[in-house]
């Protein structure tokens, strides 16, 4: 399996420098502008297109849920949530509740299978990224949120890769000018030159994709300044430490999104991990009613309450920054072309329990049957999840099984 996919991904590359050359633009340019490759590998894509959803997100939450307080009810917009998945609400029509099933693996420190069949595979988040964005200037990103060093997700050839959690440093790695500029130019200057520079060579529809690429890419530059204090990240110098604390844990989520979204949005990546947190849930979130870390609202910090007042405030929230992605990949025109799926370590996190455990997918656009609660039972884990997920994109990931119901 691993040869054919080697040399598909060789067939590709050929195929890719092909179009290229044919596009009269100069490899220095490509080198100079990652914007200008993915555009490039947008139009080879284009011609290549099944019809299939051909990006994907794999979002990562601690701390399971409560099934009883999470499952959503009903369908469509008169789809009642539960007050733990209550922060979903914005985007329960784009979603596929998967509720009462099981996890193969459930517990603490098992971050690095979460997404993957064993200690030693890929992860889900390389393996797509590999079969549907090969030739993309980043075959796979992995996004992170204070895991303080704590836990991967990723796995690259039995490599276990930390999370880029640093979105100054995200955004200048993704959208920042592979060379050929100097280090001072402000990026958005950079790209701007190259898409000035092609843009005679471009169809009409392609202008456009690029205007709305250099859009997503600004606005998020505006937002990254903004956290800064108006210090362009542009012009910020190499490995700049900046104060993320966890007073902005929620505002950094958000930017890793909106990076991840423009990425997506940009041909710059098919496959993207974003995780908040990490496996023992060791952060805060300030602006909620309980100030202490996310684990100690879950083991104790409700005294005793069976209603779980602040493990489900937390977990609400945290469902939140999930609906926002999926918001800002509608807004952006991608959703239907993104799957995302979201996935936990557990069930009900102060029982560390293996069943009920509660997951979703979203996006798809009709090749997702969305809106509604699939009430699967434990026969079901997050393994075919990761399997039902991908085979929505087209991919075999070679384990796990499909869950009836959930592609149309």
């Amino acid at each position: 399996m691993k040869d054919e996919h080697l040399n598909n991904m060789m067939m590709s590359r050929r195929r890719l420098l092909k179009v290229f050359m044919a596009s009269g633009i100069s490899t220095a340019l490509i080198r100079t502008s990652p914007l200008v490759s993915g555009l490039l590998y947008a139009r080879d894509a284009d011609a290549q297109n099944a019809g299939l959803p051909n990006k994907t997100v794999s979002i990562y939450i601690p701390g399971g849920s409560i099934s009883s307080l999470w499952n959503p009810t009903g369908s469509g917009e008169s789809m009642q949530l539960g007050v733990m998945s209550a922060g979903y609400e914005p985007v329960k029509t784009e979603c596929n509740f998967m509720v009462n099933m099981s996890h193969s693996n459930a517990g603490h420190g098992r971050m690095p299978i979460l997404l993957a069949q064993n200690w030693g595979s890929d992860s889900y988040d390389v393996t797509m990224g590999n079969a549907l964005g090969p030739n993309l200037p980043f075959r796979y990103l992995n996004l992170g949120v204070h895991s303080n060093g704590q836990g991967q997700l990723t796995k690259d050839n039995r490599n276990h890769l930390p999370f880029q959690e640093n979105p100054f440093t995200v955004f200048k790695m993704v959208f920042g000018s592979a060379q050929g500029s100097n280090s001072k130019t402000p990026i958005m200057n950079a790209h701007m030159s190259a898409a000035n520079a092609i843009k005679n060579r471009l169809a009409g529809y392609e202008v456009q994709r690029m205007n709305d690429h250099l859009d997503a890419i600004s606005d998020t530059q505006r937002r990254l300044d903004d956290l800064y204090g108006g210090v362009s990240c542009g012009i910020a110098p190499d490995n700049t430490e900046f104060p993320l604390t966890f007073d902005t844990f929620s505002q950094q989520a958000r930017l890793q999104a909106d990076i991840a979204v423009a990425a997506l949005q940009c041909n710059l990546t098919s496959s993207v991990s974003l995780a908040f947190g990490n496996h023992q849930a060791e952060f805060r979130i300030p602006e909620l009613n309980f100030q202490g870390h996310y684990h100690n609202a879950i083991h104790g910090g409700s005294n005793g309450q069976p209603n779980y007042p602040y493990y489900t405030e937390m977990r609400s929230h945290l469902g939140s920054l999930s609906a926002y992605l999926i918001q800002k990949l509608k807004a952006a025109g991608i959703l239907d072309s993104t799957v995302v799926l979201e996935t936990s370590d557990m069930g009900h996190a102060d029982k560390h329990s293996a069943n009920p455990c509660s997951y979703l997918i979203a996006g798809g656009g009709a090749r997702i049957n969305r809106g509604v609660v699939s009430n699967m039972g434990s026969g079901y884990n997050q393994h075919d999840v990761l399997h039902t997920a991908a085979k929505a994109c087209g991919v075999d990931l070679g384990f796990g099984k499909e869950i009836p119901g959930i592609i149309v």
